[in-house]
């Protein structure tokens, strides 16, 4: 009985069917831990506020509503900056951090002063400072990702960036606004380190920022009076200031399951702004307050996630940069509510009352969706993977670690290796004919299972070619003989 073969459609069809590229996709896990946190800082803040606000407007939903309409403008945010091609930043980049400069010198000039300080914008509403995070990160990754591999060279890498990082730090810091400076250097640093920089000149940078904080700690009243206050509440608990002596009398109040929302104790003399961990400790306890940590942890994983499939050098480094800032700040405002850095003014990411914090952190969350949905669509295209693998041994990423070989680990069609065996034969009349064998690896037991395979498809055309050979000989032979050779019958 004849049998049939499938035709070339039907296999390509099938392979599509298996291993054909599926519809790009954002990150959702992500956009759940978010929105966990935003709808717990909501209720959060709506019962640490909720007697102030009626106090001071006869409504005890005022700063709640308030949120809520800022709400409304960071989830836009969101979703433009998720639907825009993350790429797209990079011709962006030098534009944003000129509006940026120009915004904090404007800041300078014609912002209200508010207890000695000019942070703000339009009266009380607009803190460009907290948008200039965001700029700054994404022109801090544009200009790393170009450097490349020069970026450990002095001259090229460590002057240029510090020159960079302290033009952005002295505008803020003139405000003045301490505790955004210390965070944005800090995540500079972090973003430097991430994208290769030699240890010797992370190391020399270290030692510039901790002398050049030691500096204006003692030139900047305020952030001296903190230093102090922090320094005697270590000696005395008692002596220390009244916030941080509220924050841990409300986390001791809590205890395992908390008081309860709105019975609260202390909520009045607590801020709901940089000191809400401290209410969510008190009411809803070390559970509440574990909970608010692991939230977090779980969106420093999906943003490194994220950030390391990204398949692109900019890609990398901007997600490490968004991801490292919010867990910086978060873990900042978390450790000043436990008594263990002195006092700032910086919010909790997503749960603290404030308008240009929330836009900020929104828009960060929807470049790390873009990065997500862009390189998940270029890794499943065949024509962009093709495009975006390396060759002669580059890389994506050039972060010159102890553990050399991390960016072959790194998921992504840009970095899979290709191993491509061909043989060619001599036919008697048809010509040459021609086979390949290309398989990609991509983990190492696939690596060892598919390498025996290319090695025996190795010996196979060397036997059939050494067979070759010989036929062609003996009838090379025949035909110089001048005898007539009858083939035997096999």
């Amino acid at each position: 009985m004849p049998t049939t073969t499938p035709s070339k459609n039907t296999s390509t069809k099938r392979q599509r069917q298996r291993t054909g590229p599926s519809p790009a996709h954002y990150d959702f896990v992500l956009v759940v831990i978010v929105a966990s946190l935003i709808g717990l800082g909501m209720v959060m803040i709506f019962s640490a506020s909720y007697v102030q606000a009626n106090n001071l407007y006869g409504k005890s939903a005022f700063y709640f509503l308030r949120q809520l309409q800022w709400l409304a403008v960071s989830v836009i945010a969101m979703v433009v900056a998720a639907m825009i091609d993350f790429r797209i930043l990079k011709r962006l980049a030098l534009l944003l951090m000129a509006g940026t400069v120009i915004i904090l010198i404007a800041v300078l000039l014609f912002g209200k002063d508010n207890l000695g300080s000019r942070r703000h914008l339009f009266g009380t509403s607009v803190q460009p400072s907290e948008v200039a995070k965001l700029t700054i990160i994404i022109y801090i990754a544009y200009w790393l990702s170009s450097k490349g591999s020069r970026l450990k060279e002095v001259s090229v890498g460590l002057v240029p960036f510090s020159v960079l990082l302290s033009l952005v730090a002295l505008l803020i810091v003139l405000q003045p606004d301490f505790d955004t400076t210390a965070l944005i250097v800090l995540t500079g640093l972090l973003m430097f380190f991430i994208a290769g920089a030699d240890l010797k000149q992370l190391g020399i940078a270290g030692v510039v920022a901790i002398i050049t904080f030691v500096v204006v700690v003692t030139q900047i009243d305020y952030a001296s009076v903190r230093i102090n206050e922090f320094l005697q509440f270590l000696k005395d608990p008692g002596a220390g200031s009244d916030q941080l002596t509220a924050s841990l009398r409300a986390l001791a109040n809590g205890g395992v399951l908390g008081a309860g929302l709105g019975d609260g104790t202390t909520n009045i003399l607590l801020p709901f702004t940089d000191s809400i961990f401290a209410v969510i400790g008190e009411e809803l306890g070390l559970v509440g307050a574990l909970g608010v940590v692991a939230l977090f942890m779980a969106f420093v994983y999906r943003g490194l996630r994220i950030a390391l499939r990204s398949g692109d050098e900019f890609g990398l480094i901007l997600g490490c940069g968004i991801t490292g800032w919010i867990a910086l700040q978060a873990f900042i405002n978390i450790a000043v509510n436990t008594a263990t850095l002195p006092f700032s003014g910086l919010t909790l990411p997503f749960v603290s009352y404030g308008g240009s914090s929330l836009v900020a952190c929104m828009a960060g969350v929807g470049v790390l969706l873009s990065i997500s949905r862009y390189s998940t669509q270029a890794a499943q295209s065949p024509a962009r993977a093709a495009t975006r693998q390396p060759t002669n041994g580059a890389t994506y990423a050039t972060l010159g670690l102890w553990w050399r070989n991390w960016r072959a680990r790194l998921p992504g069609s840009g970095r899979s290796r290709r191993v491509t065996t061909s043989r060619r034969t001599t036919g008697s009349s048809r010509g040459r004919t021609s086979a390949s064998y290309s398989v990609k690896a991509s983990s190492a037991p696939r690596k060892a299972v598919l390498s025996r395979r290319v090695t025996r498809a190795k010996r196979t055309i060397a036997r059939r070619t050494g067979t070759s050979r010989k036929t062609t000989s003996s009838s090379t032979t025949r035909r110089s003989s001048g005898t007539r050779q009858v083939p035997r019958r096999r």
